[in-house]
């Protein structure tokens, strides 16, 4: 059966009965309706995946794709300090692909929904050339708690969870036909949305590290106006990383937090000190030392554009 043949009311029902939501207005109306507690802020945020610029098809499986595109969301909403709770998912594609491509492609947004302890309440579906996965995510956290990219402060300490340059290491293997953790890293990322949410009291600034270190610290320098030294010594690198991957790699999903102090473990990931903020004299720069040298290290990571 291919996808024309199945048709968007069928794939509508296929995902309705598959996905079924304890809330005021499920899948299959014009919109979702749910209910917030009481002081509590909504987060919202998107993410859009494209074939050939964020997945192969000849090689990401689509579970994968569905999974990562749903993940990235997560990381975003934990990045803010909340706590995702339902998204959407609309998906085009090319009429004549095979159902088993949907199905495999379900099998990846039932994964996360478990994994994230979160729902799924409908979406959108048109034909297209190539395959686009838009996800939308709702979440929430405690009125006035929401960390954004714009409270680090001179003085203040930098620390990442997990390793970094795992991701990219991982594409590249994967790329090479080689199955290891760097690939299952790389096909299922584990975003840390619940230190984000334990740590939101604690930290002064805050990103999920999507686009690679040197890309997202910047992001954090850029909207506080200060500047960053790192130690590169102090970076907590996957297993087989280079220095490339460490830096600039994308998709890691791990956080970048901005504190005047945090503990080495939260919710049993790793977090390592790599550096403190400073005041800009110039421009707001990430310095980069590395032993006796110190140079300007350049955002590097994943360009859109």
């Amino acid at each position: 059966m291919k996808l024309h043949d199945l048709g968007e009311g069928g794939l509508i029902r296929k995902i309705r009965e598959r996905f079924k939501a304890a809330v005021a207005i499920p899948i299959g109306d014009d919109a979702a309706v749910f209910d917030v507690s009481p002081n509590h802020s909504v987060v919202f945020c998107s993410d859009l995946v494209a074939e050939n610029r964020h997945f192969l098809r000849d090689l990401h499986p689509p579970h994968s794709v569905a999974y990562k595109a749903i993940a990235a969301n997560v990381s975003d909403v934990g990045a803010m300090g909340g706590v995702p709770l339902h998204f959407l998912i609309s998906l085009a594609a090319p009429d004549d692909l095979d159902v088993e491509w949907i199905d495999s492609f379900l099998n990846g947004v039932a994964r996360a929904c478990k994994d994230f302890n979160i729902s799924l309440l409908g979406g959108d579906s048109s034909s297209s050339d190539s395959i686009f996965v838009d996800v939308s995510m709702i979440g929430t956290v405690p009125a006035g708690k929401a960390i954004g990219r714009f409270g680090a402060k001179r003085g203040d300490l930098i620390y990442v969870s997990g390793q970094l340059g795992g991701s990219a290491l991982g594409l590249e293997h994967f790329k090479a036909g080689l199955k290891d953790g760097a690939v299952e890293r790389h096909v299922y990322p584990k975003p840390r949305h619940k230190i984000g949410a334990a740590l939101r009291d604690k930290v002064h600034a805050m990103i999920d590290i999507s686009d690679g270190l040197s890309t997202d610290l910047t992001h954090i320098l850029e909207e506080s106006k200060v500047s960053a030294r790192i130690d590169k010594d102090r970076l907590p690198a996957w297993p087989g990383a280079e220095e490339r991957h460490v830096l600039h790699g994308g998709e890691e999903y791990e956080l970048i937090l901005v504190a005047p102090q945090l503990p080495e473990m939260v919710e049993g990931v790793s977090l390592t000190k790599i550096g403190e903020i400073v005041d800009s004299e110039f421009e707001n720069q990430i310095f980069l030392i590395d032993g006796t040298r110190e140079s300007v290290l350049r955002a590097q990571g994943w360009q859109h554009f």
